[in-house]
């Protein structure tokens, strides 16, 4: 079985970046990814607006994927395309590759950074007739942008999370009008000026508090989606439809795999290290909660990559878990654990699924140490910063929301 120091395993812009900054700390790092060309899902967008807030110039998604795949190698990662992780035991991995079929290796550090996956109409429970014209939006930008292809030429896109108007993007880029964007939750998932903004620009309709949504057609050809709004029925002609957003870690390996799991993120329970509850595992962008931003999570890279390095020597500790026994709103947290080994001070993020009002409560051992007003969306992030207390093994975190 082959050793090696470091393997990080997904090749995103969370991997690629956790895997240039160790090279560039002096590690041998293989990073392993599924497909058979790096870059993650940014390769599949064909649409402005990356590379602007970490690479410091605007770029498309397949350009800054092949930036970050150039500066990878060139710092001396070694990438193995066309890996697949079938099962993770500790510290050994087991994978499966074309040339090399099924193969185990072990590794001293591991970093997870195996992203996250949208959720598919069947799973939204949205009824109607069953057609290959229905897609999510990473299926969607698999046609236009790597194949070249126009699926249809009139969508309906489901979903008003920021992945929905990346969705309205690739539309437009590939000459697909899109008629509407619908929302079951009677909120939208977004910023409402990027919402009204999409609608006079490009003519696309936003309805939030859709129900009742049906896909209707005959024999496997979309003609439309019906839907109750604001106690009317209405129906919008089209061809196409697009499931966008809901998305959840890429977990199902995980969860096989005997490790420590957080409900809360659907996820590995993680540190403000990015460390995970098991020796020598981090991990960092999307698996940690869904999705954010590319930049986002090249950002989480390179800090999980730098915590991993600084931890190589440092001796280890029982995390404490944050408890959220009142926070029935919540999305996701993160981090959901605090090394007490680690400088302080730190910021826990906090996402929740409808809007939010109140106050919220840290307690340290059960007194409370910090009072913050929360006034949030579901699409905003609410960032708590350190309460300038040391904590150390064996305390208990709380948040409690009233």
């Amino acid at each position: 079985m082959k050793r090696i120091p470091v393997a990080v395993v997904g090749a995103g812009p969370a991997g690629l970046a956790a895997s240039t900054e160790l090279a560039r700390l002096g590690h041998e790092v293989h990073c392993y990814e599924r497909e058979s060309v790096a870059g993650g899902m940014p390769r599949h967008c064909g649409h402005q607006g990356f590379g602007l807030l970490d690479l410091h110039r605007p770029l498309d998604g397949p350009a800054y994927a092949a930036e970050l795949v150039r500066r990878a190698r060139q710092a001396g990662v070694t990438l193995h395309t066309d890996h697949t992780l079938l099962s993770l035991d500790g510290k050994r991995m087991r994978f499966c590759s074309p040339e090399q079929g099924a193969f185990e290796i072990e590794a001293d550090r591991i970093l997870l950074a195996l992203g996250a996956r949208e959720t598919p109409r069947p799973a939204r429970l949205i009824d109607g007739i069953r057609s290959p014209a229905i897609l999510t939006t990473g299926a969607l930008q698999r046609f236009v942008t790597l194949q070249g292809r126009r699926p249809f030429r009139r969508a309906v896109v489901i979903g008003s999370d920021i992945v929905g108007f990346s969705a309205i993007m690739t539309c437009r880029h590939a000459g697909i009008e899109a008629a509407a964007l619908l929302e079951e939750a009677p909120f939208l998932r977004v910023p409402s000026l990027l919402a009204r903004g999409e609608e006079m620009l490009l003519g696309t309709h936003v309805y939030a508090g859709c129900d009742a949504l049906s896909i209707e057609g005959e024999r496997g050809r979309i003609e439309g989606v019906c839907f109750h709004w604001q106690g009317e029925e209405r129906f919008i002609e089209c061809d196409g439809v697009v499931f966008s957003g809901e998305f959840t870690p890429e977990s199902a390996l995980l969860r096989q795999s005997r490790l420590s799991w957080d409900p809360r993120n659907d996820s590995l329970p993680v540190t403000q290290g990015f460390g995970t509850p098991h020796p020598g595992i981090y991990t960092a962008g999307n698996l940690l909660r869904g999705a954010l931003a590319a930049y986002k999570c090249h950002a989480e890279g390179i800090a999980a990559a730098r915590s991993l390095h600084t931890g190589i020597n440092r001796p280890p500790a029982e995390a404490i878990p944050i408890a959220t026994p009142t926070l029935e709103n919540l999305d996701w947290i993160s981090p959901s654990l605090v090394d007490p080994t680690l400088p302080h001070p730190y910021l826990t993020r906090l996402r929740f699924r409808r809007p939010t009002r109140g106050t919220l409560l840290t307690l340290l051992n059960g007194r409370e140490v910090m009072r913050s007003r929360i006034n949030a969306r579901p699409w905003q992030t609410v960032t708590l910063p350190w309460f300038g207390q040391e904590v150390k093994e064996g305390d208990r975190l709380e948040l409690r929301f009233f």
